[in-house]
């Protein structure tokens, strides 16, 4: 039998049941040509132990952090433990379609040598939606928003070798962004596989979107010191850094901080953004008594 060339790596912190739903998920596939690691991050969750140590497949090992170490070094320690050629990162939380792994090695098939496979993702839970990606993605297409999925991509071993993996400074948030600006600086370009490649739960109180929007900003910051090559242009490092700026402007006046939520505001829009609709709403409403700011708040304007 061929050897599989993907590696379904799985990352844990507190996940409970649904880490069962996602490995479940990996033994429904429709081709069986994987193998799989799953890491538990340093955790103290019961539920979630129980079902690490639970777990035995002639086709995963494991392995556990022994501290709190963040999302991303543990998906750099998956990384590391993948033996095959490409590597699949799914959070514990999350789950793949019944096919993901047959699109995903017809496509490796078709396009021998690919840097990255990637398809669509389908949300489940608190929200259900179809995201759409394209078949061709740009590098201008990073600068305002994240263009690629993380979870349920496929990656060649050998890139994420010679990127460094996923930076230590975004060990929390946006590890998956960086990476794949650092894939466009190098010039690599992605297949889409032709249709979803994961099912991405919504209303995980410890997602890392959930969590991080309000340094948003911050972490742009670090991935234009990280790549000065794709950040070269002042224009496209401008609105860069300005998309970040109005997210974590966002967060801050839905989480009620006004002073922060106007001083990016006004940042982000005196980089480039002075016509957004959504900066404006903030700049305008600080001026607002509270009463009035909440009522648009729950009216999501």
């Amino acid at each position: 039998m061929t050897r599989p060339l993907i590696t379904v790596g799985i990352t844990c912190y507190a996940e409970g049941d649904w880490l069962l739903e996602c490995w479940e998920s990996l033994l429904a596939q429709t081709d069986d040509r994987w193998e799989a690691v799953l890491v538990m991050d340093g955790t103290e969750h019961r539920r979630t132990q129980e079902i690490f140590a639970s777990l035995e497949h002639p086709k995963l090992r494991k392995a556990r952090l022994p501290v709190n170490m963040g999302p991303y070094p543990t998906r750099n320690r998956a990384f590391e433990l993948t033996e095959t050629p490409y590597h699949l990162y799914l959070d514990g939380d999350d789950k793949l379609p019944p096919d993901a792994i047959e699109k995903a090695n017809r496509t490796l098939d078709e396009h021998p040598g690919v840097g990255l496979v990637y398809g669509d993702l389908q949300l489940f839970g608190a929200r259900r939606q179809l995201w759409r990606y394209p078949a061709v993605v740009e590098p201008d297409d990073f600068v305002s928003k994240q263009a690629l999925p993380g979870g349920g991509s496929v990656y060649r071993k050998a890139l994420w070798e010679q990127l460094g993996g996923y930076a230590p400074e975004l060990a929390r948030g946006n590890g998956d962004y960086d990476f794949h600006i650092g894939l466009a600086e190098a010039g690599v370009r992605g297949v889409h596989c032709g249709g979803v490649c994961v099912l991405y739960r919504m209303g995980h109180a410890t997602k890392v979107s959930s969590s991080y929007a309000l340094r948003y900003h911050e972490t742009h910051e670090i991935m234009v010191a990280r790549h000065p090559r794709f950040f070269a242009d002042p224009r496209r490092r401008a609105l860069f850094l300005a998309h970040g700026e109005r997210r974590s402007a966002e967060a801050s006046y839905a989480a009620g901080d006004m002073t922060r939520a106007v001083a990016l505001a006004r940042s982000a829009m005196r980089r480039g953004l002075w016509s957004s609709r959504t900066l404006w709403k903030i700049v305008v409403g600080a001026r607002l008594p509270e009463p009035a700011r909440g009522a648009l708040r729950r009216l999501g304007l």
